[in-house]
């Protein structure tokens, strides 16, 4: 993400997709108190694949020495920025990454995680806490219970209290929304049904998940949802299954009893392989829809193959 250094102070800044510099506590991003700041004096902002500088003050800002006033400049690795007289206003820029929204430790202010992926707290083999990428917004899951992480709101994480700082890149991108209601989830099965693979089929190409263990869950899931379709359940009602339930036909299947603990990992590996599967994969990564002590197949679509027949879908209806 993009940050910026304080050449005298050795202060951090990362960037917000739009962030204000001024001395207008309430308006800006970063307050400077200078006395020949202006109450709102320059935005860096990030537009297309590149950092900006604005100027918008009184007495205008240095760009590499170079003087601008009202004027928009691109910035490049180790640009100088300077917003006032005084050596405290001198900035520079050391990080051209694009925005990404973050976590930042109350404790230590210097210190943050950057949401870019599937995230496990305390770590990937043990995870107690997990955030991972909504429809909307970043998701906290915690107790196998999940919530939209909000703008400025703390959250305790791993013995250690973060506030959330929401910082997506605001421009147009493609319709997502009809790439997911045009998809749907194939399970392929052997005849034994020890074999499970499972596909995401779109209308321009098919993401192929492979063969694993947590491919067994997302088909006994699919199967709940199926057998409350054909009851002719509402659609928020159906699939729904209990915690306690799952894990006791998770242990009949695998022979051996599994807990919690088990699952969460399994749902955690699950969210980062879609994470990682191109070109679509992160837009279905929020698969598993989670309520109090209870789980189901979040997406509405799945086909059902076994030995190249079909014995169960929900597809959606060609308009």
């Amino acid at each position: 993400m993009g940050i910026i250094k304080n050449n005298r102070t050795q202060e951090i800044i990362y960037l917000n997709t739009q962030h204000t510099f001024g001395r207008n506590r309430h308006t800006s991003n970063t307050y400077l108190s200078e006395q020949d700041i202006s109450q709102s004096h320059a935005l860096i902002s990030w537009k297309g694949s590149h950092w900006y500088i604005q100027d918008h003050s009184r007495n205008g800002t240095l760009v590499n020495g170079e003087y601008i006033n009202h004027a928009t400049v691109k910035l490049s690795k180790g640009s100088k920025i300077q917003f006032g007289e005084q050596e405290t206003t001198q900035w520079e820029m050391i990080n051209l990454d694009s925005p990404s929204s973050y976590l930042k430790s109350l404790e230590n202010p210097s210190k943050i995680i950057e949401l870019t992926s599937c995230h496990a707290f305390p770590d990937d083999e043990k995870p107690e806490v997990l955030i991972y990428p909504g429809d909307t917004t970043w998701k906290l899951e915690k107790n196998g219970e999940a919530l939209d992480l909000i703008q400025d709101e703390v959250y305790g994480i791993d013995n250690e209290e973060y506030v959330f700082v929401e910082n997506n890149i605001l421009e147009d991108t493609m319709d997502n929304g009809h790439v997911v209601n045009n998809a749907y989830f194939q399970f392929i099965l052997s005849s034994d049904e020890e074999h499970i693979r499972i596909k995401i089929i779109t209308q321009s190409q098919e993401l192929d998940l492979g063969e694993r263990v947590h491919n067994y869950i997302l088909l006994a899931l699919a199967r709940k949802r199926l057998t409350d379709v054909n009851k002719g359940h509402v659609l928020g009602d159906q699939g729904w299954i209990t915690i306690d339930d799952l894990l006791k036909d998770m242990s009949r299947e695998f022979g051996k009893e599994l807990d919690v603990y088990y699952l969460n990992l399994k749902i955690y590996r699950l969210r980062k392989l879609l994470l990682e599967t191109k070109p679509y994969g992160y837009l279905f990564s929020n698969i598993i829809e989670r309520r109090y002590g209870e789980i189901r197949l979040a997406h509405r679509y799945f086909q059902i193959l076994k030995e190249e027949e079909c014995i169960g879908e929900v597809l959606a209806v060609e308009s």
